[in-house]
C-alpha cells in the first residue's frame, strides 16, 4: 500500500469514527474538496456514499478513467457511473442501504434542489444535517500537506520576483496580473488559488479590489495578492510596494501593518485561541490609533481551500492545534488614500510557527526601482 492509499484509508476511518460517534449509519459526502481529501478524485462531479463496511462512489462518464487512476484500488470503493441520473440512482441506493437508518449529508453544500431529489428518492432515510466530520479532520495537515502547501508558496513567491521585473510606469494592473499567472504556470502551478489581486493607487484602499485596466504611476502603492496551487493544495501571499518613490505616509502606514502582522506571529501557537492572534493585530493597530481601519479578520486557515479553518477572528473561540496551516495578513484601508497589507503563510506548532513562504518581506516599504 502506498502513502496515498495509507493516508487515504486513514481518513476515512477517522470519518467512519464520527459517523459512529454523532449517532449516524452512513454519509453523503459532495463537497469536492472533501471529496479530494478522502479518495483523491480531483473532478468536478463526484459524490461518495460512505457506510461502515463499504463506500460507493457516483460520478459521471466523463470520469471514468480518472477514477480508476486517481481512487486506490486498496480503498475498496464500488464505483457507479450512471448514463443519466446520478442523482436519482444514488438515491435509489442510499434507500437499499440504509432503510430506516439516520445517514449524515453536508448540510451547508448540498443545494435545496438536490436534498428535495434525495429526500424524494430515498424516502425510507432519515437525512441528517451534519456540518465539519471532513472539514475537522482536514484543519489539521500531514507532512505531505505542509510540504504541498510549500511547494505551492515557493511557486508563487518565484513567479512574483520575475513579475516585478515587468512593473513600470503606464503598466496595466491587468497586464501584471496576467504576467503573474504566466510566471506561475511555466514554474509548475496547477492555476492560479484564486483570482489574482492587483491594485495600484486609490484602489488599494479596497480590501478586495478586483483587478483592473487602470496604468501605474510614480507614487503609487501596488498591492498584490496572489497564490499558486499545486497538486490540489493553495498558497496565499500579498505584498504591498511602492512604485518609483515612497512617501512619508506610506512609510508610516506599512510600518503600523509590518507590526501587528509580527505581533500576530507572535501569538501564533498550538493551543491559543484563534481570536487571540486576532487581538494581538487589533492590540497592535489599537497602540496607533489605526484600529477602525483594519476591516477584516486577521487570517484564515489554508489547503485545499484557500478559505477554511480555523479563522483567525475577533470572535474566534476554536483552540489552534500543531499542523493547522494559516495565513496572517493584517491590513490597514484609507479611502481616499490607498491600503497596506502584507500576508503570510505559516505552519502552527507547539513553539513558534514555522514560515511557509520564502518571499523577501522588506522591514520598510519598498519603492521598486524603474
Amino acid at each position: 500500500m502506498n502513502d496515498t492509499s495509507s493516508a487515504a484509508g486513514r481518513r476515512l476511518a477517522r470519518v467512519r469514527e464520527s459517523i459512529a460517534e454523532r449517532g449516524l449509519h452512513g454519509l453523503l459526502v459532495s463537497h469536492l474538496p472533501n471529496l479530494r481529501y478522502l479518495t483523491g478524485f480531483s473532478g468536478s462531479n463526484g459524490w461518495l456514499l460512505l457506510a461502515d463496511d463499504r463506500a460507493v462512489f457516483y460520478t459521471d462518464g466523463r470520469y471514468r478513467q480518472q477514477i480508476e487512476e486517481e481512487i486506490p484500488e486498496s480503498l475498496g470503493f464500488e464505483f457507479q457511473v450512471p448514463s443519466e441520473g446520478l442523482l436519482g440512482e444514488l438515491a435509489e441506493r442510499a434507500d437499499q442501504l440504509f432503510a430506516g437508518s439516520r445517514v449524515g449529508f453536508e448540510g451547508s453544500r448540498l443545494s435545496y434542489d438536490n436534498w428535495t431529489r434525495l429526500s424524494e428518492g430515498a424516502g425510507s432515510v432519515e437525512w441528517v444535517p451534519v456540518a465539519g466530520i471532513v472539514e475537522g479532520l482536514r484543519a489539521v495537515k500531514d507532512d505531505a500537506e505542509v510540504d504541498a502547501i510549500q511547494k505551492a508558496a515557493a511557486i508563487a513567491g518565484q513567479a512574483l520576483r520575475e513579475t516585478l521585473a515587468a512593473v513600470e510606469i503606464g503598466v496595466r494592473e491587468a497586464d501584471l496580473a496576467a504576467e503573474l499567472d504566466y510566471r506561475m504556470a511555466r514554474l509548475g502551478a496547477e492555476r492560479p488559488a484564486f483570482e489574482t489581486i492587483v491594485a495600484s493607487g486609490l484602489r488599494t484602499a479596497l480590501p478586495h479590489a478586483a483587478t483592473g485596466i487602470r496604468k501605474l504611476e510614480a507614487g503609487d502603492l501596488l498591492l498584490i495578492d496572489f497564490g499558486a496551487r499545486w497538486q490540489g493544495y493553495s498558497s496565499d501571499i500579498t505584498r504591498t510596494f511602492a512604485v518609483a518613490e515612497t512617501t512619508p505616509r506610506g512609510l508610516e502606514v506599512y510600518d503600523a501593518v509590518l507590526a501587528a502582522q509580527r505581533a500576530a506571529c507572535a501569538a501564533l501557537t498550538a493551543g491559543v485561541r484563534s481570536g487571540d492572534v486576532d487581538a494581538a493585530a487589533r492590540g497592535a493597530f489599537q497602540e496607533r490609533g489605526l484600529e477602525e481601519n483594519f476591516v477584516h479578520s486577521t487570517g484564515h486557515g489554508l489547503g485545499l481551500e484557500v478559505h477554511e479553518g480555523p479563522a483567525l477572528r475577533r470572535t474566534g473561540e476554536e483552540p489552534l492545534e500543531a499542523g493547522m496551516v494559516v495565513t496572517v495578513e493584517p491590513g490597514l484601508y484609507f479611502p481616499g488614500w490607498g491600503g497596506v497589507r502584507i500576508e503570510d503563510d505559516l505552519l502552527v506548532t507547539d513553539s513558534e510557527p514555522r514560515p511557509l513562504v520564502d518571499l523577501e518581506k522588506h522591514d520598510r516599504l519598498r519603492a521598486l526601482p524603474l
